[in-house]
């Protein structure tokens, strides 16, 4: 390692990869930091689906070739490993009805390997001269006499050095460290935190394969509160041909351990019949933050891209875009002196979470699983035998599922005046009301 590189990475996530592989393919000296022992090996919770409705986050991406291809920035990211095509995102309540949002042309959602895209890019980057530090954590940076100086902390030896660099990038995913030392941490609101744990299982007798299927409801999890999610997908050794395995998650908020609702939720919830015979084949966990968005994500030449910068997270794919755009909008500051402007506007204008009003109706969505079991068992009896043209998408599923609900809300009227009351009160409920139950 040296004293001074051209660009400094922090985190080695999908958005950092590609900043680090951009600006290495341009003969530029970059060093790039992870806490990881091997940056390939995924242990964080994480969905990993390609989000395939148009638009999403200012991009339309889609497989080409087994490849992701993104159609306006014009960029191919390796991937060559089986992914699933999920034609159904429903909501399922504690009795087994749903709320289901349907595409079987194109999918809803298309669940991929996300170790395989991070060691695709792991080899490019190394293949361009790359320098990694491994099991490091970069914990602050600082603008000075138009460089950087970024303090990094060895995980063994908790010994401290200092970097410097012409510019620096926060890429260290939701809990940034790097971005809570900055000026423009300031900004943001802060609503509360999430812990996560999830398992791949194997010999599950799912019923859902063809779905992405989010258990809405008290009843699923000890405490009443938080939410599970199920998806299929690949492990990273998978093969043509083999049948993929179940990712199962927990997400209920800090205080109540995530690991305890999963088990329970397998053990003696109301779908434990479907994992009497499963096997772990994998565990990861993980903590969300809930900040709003920073909406100006530069601050001197420390850039702030992806998950570090949103709420919540960009999903991978557009972890992947943000990544791309930066580099390049770092290599055209080297060659005129500007461009971070231009991916400062671009992403205050794509990513949806920026806009007023996005961050109520996303949560909206989330917050339904507070009302009553018996309340949602009678609200989705209505919508059970429908199915919605739509994504599973954040942005826009919440409005595909209020208008299925509310399409009933005069029958709702009538045989449950106090379910529509709640009901038509709940799309009004601010973002504060909802993370705080």
């Amino acid at each position: 390692m040296k004293k001074i590189y051209d660009f400094i990475v922090i985190g080695a996530g999908p958005a950092g990869l590609m900043i680090a592989k951009e600006l290495s393919a341009a003969r530029q000296d970059v060093l790039l930091i992870d806490i990881k022992k091997e940056i390939s090996k995924v242990h964080r919770s994480c969905c990993t689906m390609l989000i395939n409705e148009p638009n999403t986050h200012g991009e339309t991406v889609r497989f080409v070739d087994n490849d992701l291809y993104f159609e306006k920035t014009g960029i191919t990211v390796k991937y060559g490993h089986p992914h699933v095509k999920l034609v159904k995102s429903s909501r399922m309540s504690t009795g087994g009805n749903k709320l289901t949002i349907v595409n079987r042309e194109n999918g809803v959602a298309l669940p991929y390997t996300k170790e395989i895209i991070l060691r695709n890019l792991l080899e490019e980057s190394l293949a361009n001269g790359v320098d990694i530090l491994t099991e490091t954590a970069g914990i602050r940076a600082e603008n000075i006499d138009g460089k950087v100086k970024v303090t990094i902390r060895d995980n063994h030896t908790r010994t401290q050095k200092e970097v410097w660099c012409r510019s620096c990038f926060a890429a260290d995913g939701c809990n940034s460290q790097i971005v809570t030392g900055l000026d423009l941490f300031k900004t943001r609101k802060y609503f509360g935190s999430y812990r996560v744990a999830s398992y791949f299982l194997d010999e599950v007798d799912y019923p859902n394969w063809d779905s992405w299927v989010t258990c809405v409801g008290k009843g699923h999890t000890p405490w009443g509160k938080g939410q599970i999610y199920m998806v299929p997908k690949y492990l990273a050794d998978a093969k043509e041909g083999d049948k993929p395995i179940l990712d199962v998650f927990c997400g209920t908020p800090c205080g109540m351990p995530a690991k305890m609702g999963l088990d329970w939720f397998l053990t003696e919830g109301p779908f434990k019949e479907w994992f009497h015979n499963a096997k772990i084949v994998h565990k990861a966990a993980c903590m969300l933050n809930f900040y709003t968005c920073i909406m100006n994500p530069v601050e001197g030449n420390i850039v702030v891209v992806g998950d570090a910068a949103a709420f919540i997270e960009t999903y991978c794919q557009s972890a992947l875009m943000y990544g791309y755009l930066a580099a390049q909008a770092a290599l055209k500051v080297l060659s005129t002196g500007k461009g971070y402007d231009d991916y400062t506007n671009f992403w205050r204008e794509s990513f949806e979470y920026c806009r007023p009003g996005e961050i109520e109706k996303a949560l909206q969505a989330f917050g339904l699983g507070q009302l009553q079991d018996e309340q949602l068992n009678y609200i989705f009896s209505l919508t059970n035998n429908e199915e919605y043209a739509g994504y599973v998408s954040e942005n826009t599923a919440g409005y595909v599922m209020e208008k299925g609900i509310m399409s009933h809300i005069d029958q709702i009227r009538r045989e449950r005046p106090e379910i529509a009351t709640v009901i038509e009160k709940h799309w009004k409920t601010s973002a504060d009301d909802i993370v705080s139950g």
